[in-house]
């Protein structure tokens, strides 16, 4: 049935109507996200990962002008990205922009090799406090201050899925999760499935971040050998991650990666948001989540 409102109604609908439905679960997490002033790291300069080949590279303008201007704008920020298209007019002469020549592949490859891209430059990304991944196609859309990102301690971040906020609420894991223990992405049913993260924007400090990516790469890679592909791929090795080291993940609430065709409650503010343009490229790039 879903899929014939999808055919009829199209992605953006089902998305509306998951909304609609988690409404009040979702007022309840923005409300109890309190934005504290009192910052508790300082970093030093921060690694923005942006990984975009074919047609993603336009993409990217609006990801760079956004996060410089609306992104912890006192905080030093260089942009690592990864892309097919070395010659973009917008990449050349950037001080602040690194790139990264790799292949065009198909979009689940490419998803997958984030975590092997961002592990193939740790000798430079060392040198920085704090590595940020953030999705091609999102940027930022309000003010979101040094004070307000870093009031926690926590080495590693994520951020709470949107559409899974009922589930926080009624202790009922998400299907989004993968179950299937060929790969090693697989969660237990014992395990803590309170929080879905997104696969959209994460990071942290860099020692940390780097020791992930290292270790994400490496799992995938057995996946690979053994012919399985996890159910939200790149998404759920991370959620898996953060499953195992709970206690290191700061959870940022969903304005901090909301759908841009999705409405917010007042007076909450998206704080970065996911483009509908990105439909157009490739219209599986987002999940349907049953809640």
């Amino acid at each position: 049935m879903k899929n014939i409102i999808k055919k009829i109604f199209g992605r953006k609908a089902i998305n509306y109507f998951k909304y609609l439905y988690s409404r009040k679960s979702l007022i309840k997490v923005l409300k109890s996200s309190k934005e504290f002033k009192e910052q508790k790291q300082f970093p030093e300069k921060v690694a923005i990962i942006f990984i975009g080949t074919n047609k993603y590279i336009n993409f990217f303008p609006a990801f760079y002008e956004s996060l410089k201007k609306y992104f912890i704008p006192k905080t030093r920020k260089d942009f690592f990205v990864f892309t097919d298209r070395i010659e973009s007019p917008f990449l050349i002469g950037k001080e602040d922009i690194i790139i990264t020549d790799v292949k065009n592949k198909d979009w689940l490859f490419s998803t997958l090799l984030r975590f092997k891209f961002i592990h193939s430059k740790r000798d430079m990304l060392r040198k920085y406090s704090h590595i940020i991944f953030v999705d091609a196609d999102m940027y930022a859309s309000s003010l979101i201050t040094e004070e307000e990102f870093f009031a926690h301690n926590k080495p590693l971040f994520g951020v709470l899925h949107p559409l899974f906020v009922n589930n926080l609420f009624s202790g009922k894991p998400a299907n989004s999760f993968e179950y299937n223990k060929r790969s090693l992405a697989a969660v237990n049913q014992k395990d803590n499935l309170s929080i879905y993260h997104q696969g959209c924007f994460w990071g942290g400090k860099a020692e940390e971040v780097l020791k992930m990516v290292e270790e994400l790469e490496r799992r995938v890679n057995i996946d690979f050998k053994n012919h399985f592909v996890a159910k939200f791929h790149d998404e759920s090795h991370l959620n898996k991650y953060f499953i195992e080291r709970k206690e290191l993940v700061h959870v940022y609430p969903p304005t901090y990666a909301y759908p841009e065709c999705n409405p917010i409650p007042e007076p909450f503010k998206k704080k970065i948001i996911h483009s509908d343009t990105s439909y157009k490229i490739e219209s599986d790039l987002t999940h349907d989540f049953e809640n």
